[in-house]
């Protein structure tokens, strides 16, 4: 419904129609419970179609908008008044605008477009294109693969493009020359931090934003579609990047903030929120569940599910992505409610895609820092979550070295035992680095300490769910991250000169190998994995050799599944983090061959287990197929 909102253009007549939805919770008190009447008088458009040559804003003669009944046509029902005008024909360009509302009892108020398509230059404003180029995205051109077979690089337009961006190219753009990068790295899918706009500060030249701060749903960030050089090709730039991806074999999945939006200034907030005489009246907006970071969308009102639903379908039918991540569904989640929140978002969405035959798109969820996500996974029904305690206690074990190295414990076996308590068709995401911490390798202690991260890469790839890395991560970065703070949300570039220099190309190649594993083996990314249940208690490992042995810092696990071919293939695995060759035995079902996936060694069982030795900070995959 709400797609049907904001300022449409008519590229055939070169006109735009402003229309802005306004639900009545009287005549149509389905839309929400909670909240007030608007208190509207009148509503006007201004911006710079006004005076289209020189583009001037005139405040003085605003233009006037009609009021009529909307009746949505997906299911009859009235929902409420639309606010609608037809401007004459228009030069092609970019054209900013706002409404200007009159209340019963305030003073007139600028807003912004709940529903623009794209963010203005300042000010938060709203804008349109009159004219440019025309794409329209098209799918994978193979069907989707199953979440868990996705190898996930998270991605962060600013910092990502900002060393590496043309004077005469936008961000987006230049995202799509690194794509083969990424593609020889062993990337089949990218997580875009959220490109929806942002409130801008006083300043816009000083604009930097990560995107969890929203303020239009609907809308691209106007510095992510800024090319100096062209003012009109703005919104086909993020649909020529997704056809560059999607032509790749590459998935995409957008970062979608939803449990909250930036209510700054009137002028600049979110329009929902002062779209209200009194916005306490807003039913957008409210403590709906676990109240955290600027105004809460209060998912108790109809009106605010179909408001960001409608965004979803927006994206997903409109951009063809392949996913969304839910940031910090903690605020938009309540236990045992179905009817409400995250639950019935979700269930309205998987009714869409099954309606439209959208098939393996993948609804990953930003929950708790703990393994309690784990089950509302599955009781929402959505597709994974970021398993976050892999990163945090990697971390830890990674920072803590009483004797000069690494030391892991027994509560590691839980983390590479990730698909656990997962229920059918539900995987993890993990992750040793994300964007909201610091970079692991600085955990190591900088970049000359990168090998005491090698143990950890070859987990990441050996463990059940689908794996994610962070922008930079596969060549070294290794910027601080404080947890809160003025220095926290701050431009960080990526240093792609850093990919060149040592020991960036041996991390580079690091990654690229596990990746190459994990894509050329099937069973890998099954769930199966043992010893699971592992009582952390134990710190040696068991008779078959399987476990932590904690004095010695080794880890030794059996990953198994089916190749795709009808075949089972095997895997051991053997983790040392120690600063010490490690001597370990563990028994094995059959003779052998078993090739080292990582060193290309060839052993064969001796009395019914393998002997191998693992160097320093080092592992090894022993595969075999039966």
């Amino acid at each position: 419904m709400y797609e049907r909102f904001g300022g449409l253009v008519d590229q055939a007549a070169k006109t735009v129609t402003f229309k802005l939805f306004v639900p009545d919770g009287e005549r149509a008190p389905l839309q929400y419970s909670g909240g007030g009447l608007p208190r509207l008088t009148e509503v006007f458009v201004v911006g710079s179609f006004q005076d289209p040559v020189p583009r001037r804003w005139d405040l003085a003669s605003p233009v006037h908008m009609t009021p009529s009944d909307f009746t949505d046509p997906d299911d009859g029902l009235l929902k409420g008044t639309v606010y609608s005008y037809t401007s004459p024909p228009l030069p092609d360009a970019f054209y900013e605008y706002k409404y200007l509302l009159h209340f019963e009892d305030a003073s007139p108020r600028l807003i912004t477009d709940p529903c623009a398509r794209y963010g203005g230059a300042e000010n938060q404003n709203s804008g349109f294109v009159v004219g440019g180029a025309i794409a329209t995205v098209q799918p994978l051109g193979t069907p989707r693969l199953p979440y868990k077979d996705l190898i996930i690089y998270e991605l962060m337009i600013d910092d990502f493009t900002a060393n590496m961006k043309q004077p005469d190219e936008a961000p987006l753009e230049a995202v799509v020359r690194k794509l083969d990068e990424l593609v020889a790295l062993g990337i089949n899918a990218v997580e875009f931090m959220p490109w929806t706009a942002w409130t801008y500060p006083g300043d816009p030249k000083s604009d930097f934003s990560w995107g969890y701060n929203p303020v239009q749903y609907f809308s691209v960030a106007h510095k992510y579609t800024l090319n100096p050089s062209n003012e009109t090709d703005k919104l086909v730039y993020l649909k020529r990047l997704v056809n560059a991806c999607h032509s790749r074999g590459i998935h995409v999945i957008m970062d979608g903030v939803f449990n909250h939006a930036d209510a700054i200034a009137p002028d600049r907030g979110f329009p929902y929120y002062w779209l209200y005489q009194d916005p306490a009246d807003s039913p957008y907006v409210g403590n709906f569940a676990e109240a955290a970071y600027f105004q809460d969308l209060d998912y108790a009102n109809r009106c605010t599910l179909e408001y960001i639903r409608d965004a979803c379908l927006y994206w997903i039918d409109v951009f063809k992505i392949d996913g969304i991540r839910f940031d910090n569904t903690c605020g938009f989640y309540q236990p045992g409610d179905r009817g409400h929140g995250l639950h019935k978002l979700l269930s309205e969405l998987r009714a869409h895609l099954s309606k439209t035959q959208n098939k393996n798109f993948a609804m990953i969820l930003e929950h708790r820092w703990d393994y309690s996500s784990v089950d509302i996974v599955n009781k929402v029904g959505a597709t994974s979550c970021w398993l976050d305690p892999y990163r945090a206690r990697c971390m830890d074990y990674l920072g803590n070295r009483p004797e000069g190295h690494p030391q892991v414990e027994p509560a590691i076996m839980r983390l590479l035992d990730s698909g656990r308590d997962f229920g059918p068709g539900h995987v993890p995401t993990v992750y040793i680095e994300n964007h909201d911490h610091l970079r692991f390798l600085l955990k190591a202690g900088g970049r000359s300490f990168w090998y005491m991260t090698q143990p950890y890469i070859i987990a990441l790839f050996t463990s059940p769910g689908a794996t994610l890395i962070y922008n930079g991560q596969e060549f070294g970065m290794e910027n601080d991250m404080p947890e809160s703070g003025d220095g926290r949300v701050v431009p960080r570039p990526l240093d792609w000169n850093l990919r060149n220099a040592l020991p960036g190309p041996t991390l580079f190649e690091r990654y690229k190998q596990m990746m190459h594993i994990r894509k050329e083996h099937p069973g890998l990314r099954s769930s199966n994995f043992h010893p699971s249940h592992w009582d952390e208690s134990h710190t040696q490992r068991d008779q078959n050799g399987f476990g932590i042995d904690r004095a010695d810092n080794v880890v030794v696990y059996h990953r198994w599944g089916d190749d795709g071919a009808g075949h089972m293939e095997r895997f051991y695995v053997v983790l040392n983090f120690s600063s010490e060759t490690r001597y370990v035995s563990f028994a094995v079902p059959s003779y052998g061959p078993w090739t080292d996936l990582i060193g290309g060694g060839v052993l064969n069982a001796s009395g019914g287990r393998l002997y191998v030795d693992i160097g320093s900070n080092w592992g090894a995959v022993y595969h075999r197929k039966d």
